[in-house]
């Protein structure tokens, strides 16, 4: 392999040793190559990310002729090159030449899932609309899983005809049903032609190696419609430092998942690893990175995490990363706890009161280049002058507001929701079946979203508030009647729900219910809050107090 100094002094650019050939193959015998196993996803290639609407848009397109982009496959890679799976439901054991999937993960994978494949019984599959040439996603009935030909169908109501029919000339014709007109009959066999025979253009590379697929995936990915920083850097530096099932930025997560702090997002791990290693924030080439110098700054930044984890959970009050109101923090102590991996004890509570007030007063939101100011106040060798610089950009501590609004409108996902609920549970919140504290990792098991529950209907305003939401596991859809068979009033207090509510609540009355659970939820937040931040107390760094102390 011929080779190119970089122009900044880096690594070596690779080339190829022979021209990518341009070539193009039917979706027909390219869903063949993936129901044998032979189309090949390496360790590079995201999970698949695609919306159901992009989906939609790459078979609408295919339908109308438009061009879809290009795949990029590599032919026959060296056995053992790189580790490799094949798509959902393909054969195990491939026969024959191999192409891995360089570029065009999402392409492939939509295809195979909407024509290669039978859906499962309530999985989102893609059907067509004869009536309106549109394409639809949505759960197939257990007649269209069986293939079955419509039982009532008119010219007036054509039916929806489920794509995974169309791969099989055979099986749409048996599909198609016979009461139709012969005009509309062909309508549905063009259709199936169409997407079978349509030419998707390929680029096929042979006799390259690994590095130079990587920098073609990185140059790919950096124009045109891109992948996001995270999933270049997994795609690129991933497929080099991999333990056991996880590689990449997933190294970091796996190693702090048992503490139950939930998986950070990847684009937060990549801008704390940035900002461990002192490299500007969004300006790291993962293609200029080396696998071991890629392996050291990985353990590195899951060892520095680990503790900036643990400060989170106890000495902030954030039990999980989905109710950390913002990214900043995780980011700016990262490079904080890099530098300074044993700081003194009075600049922990000082960092505490940084994280607090900003978050209440909002001063830890913004772009890039606000995180990157924060970074820049972590300066080597100066611990006390770097806490004292973050405690400033909070602004004065006179102007940090509490107002908990409870019985207004909440959102779990909002900065000030988020520091809410950090209030809410460092209550310890009991199951009120069990008795027992709830756990993080149970509670947000599928995300944040449904985590509280409204305990009044729908068309109740009320509900919508903090002071009418239940934070707890699955309930019955009967949120009242299910607080109501609790007689544990420690786990109703623990939610902020004493005799005074559950009275209100027996005779229906939301409005006092919420009126006396508003007034402890107003309290506990104030608390929580007011005992972080310390808004009245002396930010003096360590040496000054440590002075005020002997002279007293």
């Amino acid at each position: 392999m011929e080779e190119k100094k970089a122009e900044n002094g880096g690594a070596a650019m690779p080339r190829m040793r022979t021209s990518a050939r341009a070539e193009s193959i039917t979706v027909e015998r390219l869903m063949e190559l993936v129901a044998a196993g032979r189309v090949r996803m390496p360790k590079f290639q995201r999970d698949f990310k695609w919306e159901a609407s992009d989906q939609r848009d790459l078979l609408d397109s295919i339908y109308r002729g438009y061009p879809v982009g290009t795949l990029l496959l590599w032919k026959n890679p060296p056995s053992g090159s790189e580790a490799t799976r094949g798509l959902r439901g393909a054969a195990p054991t491939p026969q024959g030449e191999l192409f891995l999937v360089v570029d065009g993960q999402q392409r492939i994978t939509t295809l195979w899932n909407a024509l290669g494949r039978k859906p499962e019984p309530k999985e989102s599959a893609l059907v067509f609309e004869m009536k309106t040439e549109t394409f639809r996603s949505r759960a197939l009935t257990r007649d269209e899983l069986e293939g079955l030909a419509p039982s009532a169908c008119s010219e007036d109501q054509l039916p929806a005809v489920p794509l995974y029919l169309l791969l099989d000339a055979a099986l749409l014709s048996e599909w198609v049903p016979q009461g139709l007109s012969r005009e509309t009959k062909r309508r549905y066999f063009e259709l199936g032609k169409q997407l079978r025979e349509y030419q998707v253009a390929t680029y096929t590379v042979e006799n390259a190696d690994m590095e130079v697929l990587r920098d073609v995936f990185g140059r790919l990915n950096t124009s045109g419609k891109p992948m996001t920083r995270d999933e270049v850097f997994d795609a690129i530096v991933g497929s080099r430092v991999v333990e056991g099932d996880d590689a990449g930025l997933q190294l970091i997560n796996a190693s702090i998942k048992d503490i139950g702090f939930g998986e950070i997002g990847r684009s937060t791990l990549l801008n704390a690893l940035e900002a461990i290693r002192g490299t500007k924030l969004g300006a790291l080439d993962p293609r200029r990175l080396a696998a071991e110098q890629a392996a050291i700054e990985l353990d590195r930044a899951r060892k520095v995490l680990g503790i900036v984890v643990g400060f989170l959970r106890t000495r902030v009050g954030v039990p999980h990363y989905l109710v950390c109101p913002y990214e900043l923090p995780i980011v700016v102590l990262a490079r904080f706890f890099a530098l300074f991996p044993q700081p003194h004890e009075r600049n922990l509570i000082l960092l505490r009161r940084w994280f607090w007030r900003g978050s209440i007063a909002q001063r830890l939101g913004g772009a890039l280049g606000t995180m990157q100011q924060h970074v820049d106040d972590i300066r080597e060798n100066d611990e006390d002058g770097s806490v004292q610089r973050l405690l400033k950009r909070t602004g004065s501590p006179e102007e940090v507001v509490v107002d908990p609004k409870v019985t207004e409108k909440f959102s779990a996902a909002s900065a000030r929701g988020k520091a809410q609920l950090c209030a809410l549970l460092a209550q310890s919140p009991r199951d009120l079946v069990t008795g027992k504290v709830i756990e993080m990792t149970e509670l947000f098991a599928s995300g944040s979203a449904d985590v509280l529950r409204r305990i009044f209907p729908d068309g109740d305003a009320r509900g919508s508030s903090l002071a009418g939401k239940l934070l707890h596991l699955a309930v019955p859809s009967n949120v009242r009647r299910f607080i109501l068979a609790c007689e544990d009033e420690g786990a109703l207090m623990s939610h902020g729900i004493d005799a005074t509510a559950m009275a209100a609540l027996r005779t229906d009355d939301a409005g006092g219910f919420v009126e006396a659970r508003a007034a402890i939820l107003d309290r506990w937040i104030r608390t929580f809050f007011d005992g972080r931040a310390e808004c009245k107390r002396s930010d003096d760094p360590p040496l000054l107090t440590s002075f005020a102390r002997r002279t007293a």
